[in-house]
């Protein structure tokens, strides 16, 4: 029996193709979670450095993707910070926030060194709103 050659790492290419075939993949927030008007996603990175990440914000409405797996800020890292359990968690629990960090498990190129864990730390914030809250609901009419 042949076994497959031994594969490095995939690539930060590589990750993104993955990425992007997962969210193509994944059911709209409309399917998950009939309720949800919007899931605000807030990341923001604390750096032990000077290289500092600034913040990323999503904001996923009913026929939009509910894939929440973000990929790592920095360009050559092949990680990702996937936050499907937590939002999928508190959609089903009906929760309008939750808030926790996440470490980076992807690997990247630094101190002239390849393969390094990157390890970079992410705060996130996630707010749900529903449909049946009064904030929003009468500005959608159409005219």
């Amino acid at each position: 029996m042949d076994l497959p050659p031994n594969r490095k790492g995939s690539s930060p290419a590589d990750r993104r193709e993955e990425l992007r075939k997962a969210r193509a993949a994944a059911p709209t927030l409309r399917v998950v979670c009939p309720e949800a008007a919007v899931v605000r996603v807030e990341l923001s990175f604390q750096a032990e450095s000077l290289m500092a990440q600034g913040g990323q914000a999503f904001s996923i409405y009913p026929a939009a993707k509910a894939h929440f797996v973000y990929p790592c800020p920095f360009g050559d890292c092949d990680g990702a910070y996937d936050l499907n359990e937590v939002v999928i968690g508190s959609l089903q629990a009906g929760k309008r926030k939750t808030r926790g960090t996440l470490t980076c498990t992807g690997h990247r190129s630094r101190n002239g060194k390849s393969g390094s864990p990157c390890e970079l730390v992410a705060s996130y914030s996630i707010t749900v709103s529903f449909e049946n809250e009064d904030a929003g609901v009468s500005s959608r009419s159409e005219g």
